[in-house]
């Protein structure tokens, strides 16, 4: 299938980690880094035990999709059901504890079996850095210089994180953008209030051209994204906090 890894990274990405409370065992919430041939990602993983019956979810924008498997000490395997676009993915994770570690491999439907290591998933902000955090994204946009978080969402997909590091010079824009490909080249203009980005991925087809056309607000830019071969998809990016 055209571009089906590509659709592999965004269930990847599409999967944002939770917090958590510490826990011996398996049971508990963790943060998973996964190494894929489209990079490492991180997902969440919550867990709780009956016995040595193991239930729990995956959080993701598209909802939350359970899992369920068994435990044997610290050793744990579980899976779950996944569909993007219609394309049924299982996610079979096996891994073991090693205090608030944890490793092991994750096999992705029949992509392949990919390694992890984890941790116990940290606390949550506190809400002074958040309300800092808050302030600095609404801040009114004078230019596109400097770190910004992209939120590209694509229907039936859920949303899928990346960041840009741009400079503007005049109305030209250049940079980097790092998602799921990796760190990729950008080059784009801005006409007044709008702006263009492009870019190449690159997949195991081959190159994948994105174009990012868009408006800027007082606090934001939003647009459009086509996505050669796989259609549009909304997108909005608001200043990274330093």
């Amino acid at each position: 299938m055209k571009y089906s890894l590509g659709v592999l990274a965004a269930a990847l990405l599409a999967l944002s980690p939770v917090a958590a409370l510490a826990q011996s065992g398996p049971a508990g919430e963790w943060e998973l880094s996964m190494s894929t041939p489209q990079g490492n990602t991180t997902v969440g993983l919550t867990l709780a035990l009956t016995g040595d019956k193991v239930s729990g979810e995956l959080l993701s924008p598209m909802g939350a999709v359970p899992v369920v498997g068994t435990a044997a000490g610290n050793d744990v395997k579980v899976t779950a059901d996944i569909n993007i676009q219609g394309m049924a993915l299982t996610f079979a994770i096996d891994g073991k504890v090693n205090g608030d570690a944890m490793d092991g491999n994750v096999k992705v439907g029949d992509f392949g079996e990919f390694p992890f290591t984890g941790k116990r998933a940290a606390a949550k902000a506190a809400a002074a850095p958040a309300a800092a955090a808050s302030a600095a994204s609404a801040a009114p946009i004078t230019d596109l210089n400097g770190k910004w978080d992209i939120k590209l969402v694509i229907a039936g997909m859920g949303e899928m994180p990346a960041t840009a590091v741009m400079k503007q010079d005049g109305n030209k824009i250049t940079g980097t953008l790092t998602g799921p490909a990796g760190e990729l080249p950008i080059a784009g203009t801005v006409t007044g209030k709008s702006v263009k980005i492009d870019f190449e991925a690159e997949t195991p087809q081959g190159k994948l051209p994105v174009t990012m056309t868009g408006d800027i607000g007082a606090t934001s830019v939003t647009g459009k994204a086509s996505i050669a071969g796989m259609g549009e998809a909304d997108w909005t990016a608001t200043r990274a906090v330093q």
